[in-house]
């Protein structure tokens, strides 16, 4: 197993999410989530984790890899990719070109019903991701996965979230994620004690709904965070990044390091 918290130089990573969104034209897409890459590195977080948030994979493949190396110039800083729905070939091969330190998958080991799909229940096969990546000589990027994710509906519920994290732990899991029921929706205390209770050398990571009115409440309880929604203008998924949001969450997040230190 990887340890992922060693890519990052401090204790509690902050993950920023940069969502890819469709601009209209490829041009303002890559523009875009380049101006919010930058405001990220300046707000000072330890990372970014690009996304396809509502551009086909295949689409996205190419101008995600020309926007990762472009912000690697911008920045040294650890990079991920998540490329949606479950495409978890695409992703491994935007990791293998740009130089990303982790792969984070939004489903690998429970069964999920999405829109993405028709609204058909999806299996992904973690014997087939983990070839996959092994295949593609990614033996040294960190597989970062959900549990019973937000976005989709886990069809059916037939196991419990601690069952989820030993299962992605058994099979090759390098870190978990635990969220809430949507985007954006605070990460209940209750599941991130479920899961720190039975994998406890592994890390846990906030998913979704972290921001500064409860950063202090949750961090504590994770290894980190990967954020999105509460650093955009508004609140709003779809907005560009708010440059004050990011500053206001940063510096909560410093306090709590000195007080864990």
């Amino acid at each position: 197993m990887l340890d992922i918290t060693k890519t990052f130089d401090t204790s509690k990573p902050i993950i920023a999410m940069v969502h890819m969104q469709d601009c209209g034209d490829i041009e303002r897409t890559k523009d875009a989530a380049i101006a919010d890459s930058e405001k990220l590195i300046r707000g000072g977080v330890d990372g970014l984790l690009f996304e396809n948030w509502n551009l086909d994979g295949y689409v996205a493949k190419e101008p995600m890899i020309e926007i990762m190396r472009e912000v690697s110039k911008i920045a040294n800083m650890p990079t991920g990719v998540n490329v949606l729905p479950f495409e978890y070939e695409i992703a491994f091969e935007v990791a293998k070109v740009s130089g990303a330190d982790f792969v984070q998958l939004d489903t690998f080991v429970d069964k999920l019903k999405t829109s993405y799909y028709g609204n058909n229940v999806i299996e992904i096969d973690p014997l087939k991701v983990m070839q996959a990546r092994k295949d593609m000589g990614l033996k040294d990027v960190a597989l970062v996965v959900n549990l019973q994710t937000k976005h989709y509906w886990t069809e059916p519920i037939t196991k419990t979230l601690e069952t989820s994290a030993m299962e992605a732990i058994r099979n090759g899991a390098d870190a978990l994620v635990v969220t809430g029921s949507i985007t954006g929706a605070k990460t209940p205390k209750e599941k991130l004690y479920k899961v720190n209770a039975v994998c406890r050398d592994t890390p846990v990571f906030i998913g979704s709904g972290l921001d500064e009115s409860n950063v202090e409440e949750l961090l504590p309880l994770a290894d980190g965070a990967i954020v999105g929604t509460s650093l955009k203008a508004g609140g709003i998924t779809e907005n560009q990044v708010d440059s004050d949001r990011v500053r206001r969450l940063m510096s909560v997040v410093h306090q709590i390091r000195r007080q864990v230190v």
